[in-house]
């Protein structure tokens, strides 16, 4: 469980090279959403254990893969300290998104009803296609892919934590 206020943004899967660095999975397919982290601190958490506030100094981009550098982390011993961490900010740090638009960590978690009022679960993941989203809906052992799509997806209430379908044939059988 994470810190309130806190929005995991990715993890630190590995070491990169012997010179401190780390290699960063992130949490969302387009980097562009994220902040600026460069000379801010973020917070790192490793499973349930207390948050740790780190200094990020470094973030770039190479061969796809997204390398980090944190204050003090200057050779390989230390950087592998930081495996397996989770990075997160301050949900504050997101800039507004226009109407309709919404962050992945707003959708996540969202309970999900068919039109006709049928509870179907709770958003738990979301997966990019590269076309649309699919949101990941479970209801105990039962999966449903919901295509993020307007003939969809009717209504999205962040307020009260619900997304509301439009239920199509075929779509949840």
């Amino acid at each position: 469980m994470q810190p309130e206020g806190l929005i995991a943004v990715g993890r630190l899967t590995k070491p990169h090279g012997l010179r401190g660095e780390l290699v960063l999975l992130p949490y969302v397919y387009d980097l562009e959403l994220l902040p600026d982290l460069v000379q801010r601190p973020v917070f790192l958490q490793h499973g349930h254990s207390r948050v740790q506030q780190h200094m990020l100094t470094e973030w770039r981009v190479v061969h796809k893969r997204v390398l980090i550098r944190l204050q003090g982390c200057e050779d390989l011993t230390a950087a592998e300290a930081f495996r397996e961490h989770e990075v997160l900010i301050p949900r504050h740090w997101f800039p507004p998104l226009t109407a309709g638009e919404y962050y992945w960590f707003e959708i996540e978690g969202l309970a999900v009803y068919g039109s006709d009022g049928r509870y179907l679960g709770t958003v738990v993941e979301i997966i990019y296609t590269g076309s649309n989203d699919v949101y990941v809906v479970r209801n105990g052992t039962q999966e449903t892919l919901i295509p993020a799509l307007r003939d969809v997806v009717r209504t999205i209430d962040l307020e009260h934590g619900e997304m509301r379908l439009f239920t199509a044939a075929g779509l949840l059988d």
